[in-house]
């Protein structure tokens, strides 16, 4: 008897994991639907809503009967749906930093490259093309941006709290994608000057985000490729945000070092990451990230704290210290200083 409960667990344990596309298709669906806005913050009948998204009746029906299981929606007759108060404070657009529609579109776009993870795996090549995100495709960069968006506006929080930039009047955030974390460290600096430097559409996403915040700093949007141009200027504090795992070692430790002359003696780089363990095998969200560089990137993979400190070291900047956020933050960040003399 015992023995056949283990092999039950064991049944459970994978069917889990592999059942887990299931739940995650269905709320895909609604939001490649917008449904979450259709219905916004009253109720719509089944009838309504298939003329909003143009769908047969009958088989949106069962789509949203599944919402309602999954308690993404609620229903009292199966005819009439309304948001579920859960996905009300997070999935309605106008829901401030609390909105991860964005991102949770952006984990659709992983998971049809992962996908085909066992053709990275073999091919040693990514399954999408890397460039359509990155700048090659308005509507994708866009959509990638945006999501970044939505997965910093909590983060950049954090960071503002346990990054202190008392000591900088001028930053430069390498790679700034939507700019949230610089806002956020504007916010809590204003005196602080901003520096955005990203691909020119990456920038245009930024300007509007911009805009959601009431900013008190000098703002500069730098566009510029740092795998093919010069970086310009001197700061007192550059950051460096989830970036360096889409470039990989070799690049990672060309533009650490190239970053030495960017940073004003005495100031300080800051690389923000989601750091896998030292033994690689660990914490689940760096794991994955690092699974998906192998599938959106060329080079990218994911790097531990100890390697990354490596680098910085082997750079010229001293004075390494470790930071992480609370609990519930997958990033936290080192910080190194360019020594003055």
């Amino acid at each position: 008897m015992e023995k056949r409960l283990d092999t039950i667990k064991d049944q459970v344990f994978v069917l889990s994991i592999a059942e887990g596309f299931f739940g995650a298709s269905v709320l895909f669906a609604l939001l490649r639907l917008d449904l979450f806005s259709e219905i916004g913050d009253g109720q719509k009948t089944v009838s309504e809503l298939a003329s909003a998204v143009g769908a047969p009746p009958e088989y949106l029906q069962r789509l949203l009967n599944a919402g309602v299981m999954l308690d993404l929606l609620e229903s009292d007759d199966s005819i009439g749906f309304r948001l579920s108060p859960r996905c009300a404070s997070v999935l309605v657009p106008g829901s401030g930093e609390r909105y991860l529609g964005d991102w949770v579109r952006n984990l659709d776009m992983f998971r049809h490259a992962l996908a085909d993870l066992d053709r990275a795996v073999t091919n040693g090549a990514p399954t999408v093309d890397p460039s359509a995100h990155l700048g090659s495709s308005d509507e994708e960069t866009r959509d990638f941006t945006l999501a970044m968006h939505d997965y910093a506006a909590f983060r950049g929080a954090e960071l503002a709290r346990f990054l202190d930039t008392s000591d900088a009047s001028s930053l430069l955030d390498l790679g700034a994608g939507p700019g949230t974390y610089a806002f956020h460290l504007g916010l809590a600096n204003p005196d602080l000057e901003l520096n955005l430097l990203d691909l020119p559409g990456v920038l245009e996403v930024a300007r509007e985000v911009e805009t959601r915040y009431d900013l008190k700093n000098r703002i500069n949007y730098l566009p510029v490729d740092v795998t093919i141009e010069p970086i310009p200027g001197q700061y007192d504090l550059v950051l460096v945000s989830n970036t360096l795992h889409m470039l990989g070692e070799m690049e990672s430790r060309k533009l650490i070092s190239r970053l030495k002359e960017n940073v004003n003696p005495g100031g300080s780089l800051v690389i923000q990451a989601q750091y896998l363990a030292n033994h690689h095998m660990g914490g689940r969200w760096p794991v994955f990230l690092d699974l998906i560089q192998m599938c959106i990137t060329d080079e990218g993979r994911n790097h531990t704290e100890a390697e990354t400190r490596e680098w910085m070291h082997e750079a010229g900047f001293r004075d390494i210290s470790y930071a992480p956020m609370s609990l519930v933050n997958t990033n936290s960040f080192l910080r190194g200083y360019r020594p003055s003399v």
